[in-house]
């Protein structure tokens, strides 16, 4: 049952971050950015060919294999949770880390980079511009990571809180 719902959300996820990027390419793209917050938030349309932060750019087929092994490693995860325990949040946690994944995957196959849009500006310096498929996997981490962090003082206590 789990799965099924885990396989909707997944699914529901990337759609969104499809359609999200199809608008951004429709609408922003001929204009290149717009101002949301004045000083503090645009939306921006930018290629990226690299990864985070633009780093190692043209390294497409590196973040492509790289992504298809994390995918693989995710897949067999969810395979072997329906025999052994696994915390829901866990599985919430790699299942936004998978649909991000995948979103970014999506736009490196079909246009070799990723579109970013998401730009913000903090004290005069501008932040990295990245996407709704980069938060699903920065959340996924972060939620995986809170976790590992506090896990084993929740089961000490015998709490299954998280």
């Amino acid at each position: 049952m789990l799965n099924t719902v885990a396989v909707l959300i997944f699914c529901f996820l990337v759609l969104e971050d499809v359609v999200l990027k199809h608008i951004v390419t429709v609408v922003l793209k001929p204009i290149g950015q717009v101002s949301v917050i004045d000083n503090f938030f645009y939306l921006t349309y930018v290629e990226n060919k690299g990864m985070a932060f633009g780093l190692l750019s043209g390294g497409r087929w590196l973040f492509i294999l790289f992504t298809v092994v994390v995918l693989a490693v995710i897949f067999v995860f969810f395979v072997r949770s329906r025999t052994v325990y696994t915390p829901p949040v866990v599985k919430i946690a790699v299942i936004l880390i998978a649909a991000g994944a995948v979103g970014n995957l999506i736009d490196r196959i079909r246009l070799g980079y990723v579109v970013d849009y998401l730009h913000f500006v903090f004290f005069g310096h501008s932040f990295a511009v990245f996407n709704f498929a980069d938060i699903l996997v920065t959340c996924g981490t972060a939620l995986l990571c809170i976790y590992i962090i506090f896990s084993e003082k929740f089961e000490k206590k015998g709490n299954d809180v998280l």
